[in-house]
């Protein structure tokens, strides 16, 4: 069963936000979109399991489940197991690009916390007011925003301690693996499908630090085991944990330790 509304847009196009199309897929069908939406989409498991794919990560979708898409993001998704049942809602706005960013919004966000009652019960409202020629589109904007908001405060904001000191720990173990290459906040973000601004915030509240800093702090202490334990040049260490420029290196160490990597290795020598 596909139950469809693409309201007529008109006057609701100058609002901050407003709905531009929302429905029920029972089943879904797989989706392929390398250009992405116009519009920005929020997807929620109502039964089964689908795989979502964006650029290089895979997300499974398990049920009640959600997961938010900014536009022009190419994404592809399908079911993953048994019949797949979706929910969903794509929207815009006057200025929905930007305020949705300056909530945390920046990228693709996969949220495996089940969503509120209350969120489920909105969307109900919403299709059925957007039905509604004449005034449905202006009068569903507020419910559409009430809907957002309670997004943002389970997909980004809400979640418990275990769930932020398990973005952490995703993120800690990739970097204790990777810490030699290049490393991005990007790359970390979507260990856990959140935005990096989000992933920030949650790092540095989970271990005190930045991301960049445990990176560079990581990058020191396996230094120090080279330093003493193998007769390679400095400059060499330094490329080999992960550092491109060699003062950069010394500058990194130094603030770590107190001391230039050579006196280091002079010191345990």
């Amino acid at each position: 069963m596909l139950k469809a509304v693409y309201p007529v847009l008109g006057k609701q196009t100058t609002l901050p936000f407003y709905v531009s199309g929302i429905g029920i897929c029972e089943p879904e069908y797989r989706v392929s979109r390398p250009q992405g939406l116009v519009s920005h989409q929020f997807l929620i498991t109502s039964s089964g399991s689908g795989k979502l794919i964006v650029g290089e990560r895979e997300y499974i979708l398990k049920e009640g489940s959600i997961f938010y898409l900014p536009p022009e993001l190419p994404h592809e998704y399908m079911a993953y197991s048994g019949q797949w049942n979706t929910k969903w809602l794509v929207f815009r706005g006057e200025h929905a690009d930007d305020m949705m960013k300056r909530m945390g919004f920046d990228g693709c966000v996969v949220c495996d916390m089940p969503v509120s009652e209350r969120m489920t019960n909105l969307f109900s409202q919403i299709i059925n007011c957007v039905k509604e020629p004449v005034s449905g589109g202006e009068r569903s904007s507020p419910l559409l925003y009430e809907f957002i908001m309670l997004a943002r405060e389970l997909m980004l904001i809400g979640q418990s301690d275990d769930n932020k000191n398990l973005i952490a720990d995703r993120a800690i173990s990739y970097i204790d693996e990777h810490y030699s290459e290049d490393i991005t906040l990007d790359e970390l973000a979507s260990l856990s499908g959140v935005s990096a601004q989000y992933f920030c915030r949650v790092f540095r509240s989970s271990t005190g630090m930045r991301p960049i800093e445990y990176i560079n702090n990581k990058r020191v202490s396996e230094a120090k085991l080279l330093l003493v334990s193998r007769d390679m040049q400095i400059s060499d260490i330094a490329f080999k944990v992960g550092f491109r420029d060699n003062n950069y290196f010394g500058i990194v160490f130094r603030r770590a330790t107190g001391i230039s990597p050579r006196e280091f290795r002079l010191r345990r020598s």
